[in-house]
């Protein structure tokens, strides 16, 4: 397999730089997330779904690498978890500013809260799998609890 050089997985893990900010880092790789999940609209479901599997291979990937690079469980830097979590969670709900705006909250909250049962994959699984499938869980959440609420609107209406 073709080796990659350092700072190739770094610039993955940081979300092309964006895990560098002194201030929020994740939430500046959230915002990546915002621009990967428009960039998808046109695309097909199995494209979109394709996309995703790519993105948390390569956060993975580049997760681990960080990892065994900086002696650190989970670096600072690393923000290609929430870039992938802050994506896939606008890309369950209704292409619309406000819709979009709660889902990126949503997914803030609970990515930085980590209630069960996002905390137990954030305490038990560990390296750059732990790191990427938090996140996953914190944008089903959010996902989901905002699929819920947009049918009870509907249902409302």
């Amino acid at each position: 397999m073709h080796k990659f050089p350092p700072t190739f997985a770094y610039l993955l893990a940081t979300s092309l730089g964006a895990g560098l900010s002194p201030l929020w880092p994740g939430t500046v790789g959230a915002i990546v997330g915002v621009a990967v999940a428009a960039a998808l609209i046109p695309a097909s479901p199995w494209l979109t779904v394709l996309a995703y599997a790519a993105l948390f291979a390569v956060g993975v990937w580049a997760s681990s690498h960080v990892i065994s690079r900086t002696g650190k469980e989970d670096p600072q830097i690393v923000v290609i978890d929430e870039t992938f979590g802050a994506a896939v969670t606008l890309s369950m709900l209704p292409i619309d500013p406000l819709w979009w705006a709660a889902g990126f909250l949503a997914f803030r909250f609970f990515d930085v809260v980590k209630p069960w049962p996002i905390r137990i994959m954030h305490d038990q699984l560990r390296g750059g799998a732990g790191i990427m499938l938090d996140d996953a869980a914190a944008a089903v959440v959010a996902g989901a609890l905002l699929l819920l609420l947009n049918g009870l609107i509907d249902h409302l209406r």
